[in-house]
């Protein structure tokens, strides 16, 4: 794999909605896995794309839980292009801070 793909840090653990993302965004960048909130109450399955300075940080909702990842070496437009292909066609996608 080369140097600034895959996976950062050594957290493993992903929700069943977080899993497909992360694993599209690893292929072009680094992806560090976060923070699960656990009793979220959404209808929706949502992802949201916000700048930081140097990352992005990609929240993915789903019915009962929440997870955030830092995305590393992706641009807001690229991870636009990624997240709203067909493969996730189920998820609503919202940018912040744009």
């Amino acid at each position: 794999m080369p140097v600034g793909r895959g996976r950062a840090g050594s957290h493993t653990s992903l929700t069943d909605a977080a899993r497909p993302v992360a694993e599209a965004l690893e292929r072009y960048g680094r992806v560090s896995r976060g923070v699960i909130s656990a009793r979220v109450r959404a209808k929706t399955l949502s992802i949201k794309i916000m700048k930081l300075d140097g990352a992005l940080r990609i929240t993915v909702v789903s019915k009962g839980s929440r997870q955030e990842l830092h995305v590393y070496g992706i641009t807001s437009a690229k991870a636009g292009v990624i997240l709203g292909g067909s493969d996730f066609a189920g998820y609503k996608l919202n940018f912040s801070g744009e």
